[in-house]
């Protein structure tokens, strides 16, 4: 088991930036490692808004096409699949060919949406047949028109919003799945 007294002699021989890196990647690294890398800095009188404000070389950078795949929009066809075949296992492989690919994490979370309001209109519609005599395949249907509606007016929107901001972070945003 490493120890403290092995830490500070190997981060002692460390460049400045390599010490940087420990410290703001704190969730790769033990406690032990990230505190002595802080009284590490502090000895080679390194700022404490330095520290704080660096930023990881490790971070997440794409190329531009794929930053550009996480916000392709799922075509009409994708949704009303995604929608209509509930059982996750056709689902993915019928439509879901995107998944294999880096990127398209817009794809992704809009092919989880339907596929799960999909199921949810899916029980909503036979309960309300099975007792009320209403129309499976109309109660189902609209469920979808509602779906995409949501989808178009405010989800898409919220789902890029937060594709965006990872990306930004320098973080990837398919890592969530």
């Amino acid at each position: 088991m490493i120890d403290r007294g092995s830490l500070k002699e190997k981060y002692a021989t460390m460049a400045t930036d390599d010490l940087l890196e420990i410290t703001s990647n704190k969730s790769d690294y033990t406690e032990l490692a990230v505190s002595v890398a802080l009284e590490e800095l502090k000895k080679r009188n390194v700022a404490e808004a330095e520290i704080k404000s660096y930023v990881s070389v490790l971070a997440y950078k794409p190329d531009q096409t794929v930053i550009n795949n996480h916000f392709v929009d799922l075509n009409i066809f994708h949704k009303v699949g995604n929608y209509t075949l509930v059982i996750p296992i056709i689902k993915h492989r019928a439509y879901s060919d995107f998944c294999r690919y880096t990127g398209f994490a817009l794809k992704k979370r809009q092919a989880n949406y339907y596929l799960v309001t999909g199921t949810t209109f899916l029980i909503i519609a036979i309960i309300l047949a099975a007792n009320y005599q209403a129309s499976f395949l109309l109660i189902w249907a609209s469920g979808f028109s509602i779906s995409f509606l949501f989808d178009i007016g405010y989800n898409k929107t919220r789902q890029i919003g937060q594709i965006r901001e990872k990306v930004d972070e320098g973080k990837d945003p398919e890592a969530v799945f």
